[in-house]
């Protein structure tokens, strides 16, 4: 069953005027729920405060907590399980780009069964729409995700399951659906989002406790295509799909990709569950 609520009430109306229907201003979480639990908590939390703080919304840590205290309690009280997303936009307002002072934050909350996914290593191709360079709000999960909708598009068009996005310096960023680790040895890299991208919560997951955790070497820098090309394994993060190896990306193909990364998905899910 699906379920939506607007400032903690069910609802699947919001207002014209709203400034994130209009603007992009605001942020939003896609989280995992069982039994009405969000997992990753924590992380999405702190990156909604952060998100909203360089949006300059006020208060920016308090109003992540709150919204998040009254979704957790919305989504406990459906038991939900399954994907729900949690918006912040800064409400509604006037015509034009600056904000009005007294604009008051409204909360979306939409709440789904987990959407049905190709579990089994995905093939990729890389797009040509390149992510932005904006380093003031790198790592971020804004509202604006223009880039990965046009990225998106590429792939469904090419029968791929997923494409890797570059950026203006032909660094690879992520895929178009969530963030990319590479296996080399007992190293992993994963590109380094200081001007672009988004840090995933699973990514930080892994990054800070799983792979340590299993005895790898984890190395955050730029990467290239060449890296990605000759790298032992790949594989794709985010909220919903957790972790899925990557069996090709254009014509390369990872040979051993089905069974590289069994340890890290497995250690994942326990780390989530």
């Amino acid at each position: 069953m699906r379920y939506s609520w607007v400032d903690g009430r069910l609802s699947t109306v919001v207002p014209v005027d709203d400034r994130g229907l209009n603007y992009a201003d605001g942020a939003f979480e896609t989280l995992l729920c069982r039994d009405g639990n969000i997992t990753c908590l924590s992380l999405h939390e702190a990156r909604l405060s952060r998100a909203l703080l360089a949006l300059k919304f006020e208060a920016p840590q308090l109003q992540a907590q709150q919204v998040f205290e009254e979704a957790g309690q919305c989504l406990l009280q459906v038991k939900h399980s399954g994907i729900a997303r949690l918006t912040v936009t800064r409400g509604s307002g006037p015509r034009g780009y600056a904000p009005s002072r007294s604009a008051t934050p409204r909360y979306i909350l939409t709440a789904s069964a987990h959407p049905d996914h190709k579990s089994s290593p995905w093939r990729c191709g890389i797009a040509t729409t390149k992510w932005q360079d904006q380093p003031q709000l790198a790592g971020l999960k804004l509202l604006a995700r223009t880039e990965q909708v046009l990225a998106a598009q590429e792939a469904a068009a090419q029968g791929w399951d997923d494409v890797l996005m570059l950026d203006d310096q032909e660094r690879v960023i992520s895929s178009s659906r969530g963030n990319i680790l590479l296996l080399k040895g007992k190293t992993i890299l994963t590109p380094l989002l200081d001007r672009s991208g988004i840090a995933g919560t699973r990514r930080q997951l892994l990054v800070g406790s799983v792979l340590p955790k299993l005895g790898y070497r984890v190395d955050v820098r730029p990467v290239t295509i060449p890296d990605v090309l000759t790298a032992d394994a790949l594989m794709i993060s985010n909220t919903v799909v957790g972790a899925v190896a990557v069996k090709s990306v254009n014509q390369h193909v990872y040979l051993g990709y089905e069974n590289s990364f069994c340890p890290i998905k497995d250690e994942l899910g326990e780390h989530i569950s």
